[in-house]
């Protein structure tokens, strides 16, 4: 994990999505994605409306990685 992009407040943990967290959360893997950030994920996050972002984001990751972390080049 890039660390530079992980940030952490006492209310907020913001941490960088990858690859291949983007490809398992496409996959709905939630135990892949759980090991690759080292946290739980909810029950019901696949439910979210922002799981339709994840396969544009991996394919923008693979064009150019500088956009990895928060979804922006």
């Amino acid at each position: 994990m890039n660390h530079s992009l992980h940030i952490t407040t006492q209310r907020l943990e913001l941490l960088p999505c990858s690859l291949e967290v983007a490809q398992a959360a496409v996959i709905k893997n939630k135990s892949q994605v759980e090991r690759l950030l080292g946290i739980k994920v909810p029950d019901d996050w696949y439910a979210s409306e922002v799981l339709d972002f994840f396969p544009m984001y991996a394919q923008m990751l693979i064009d150019d990685a500088s956009g990895l972390g928060w979804g922006v080049c």
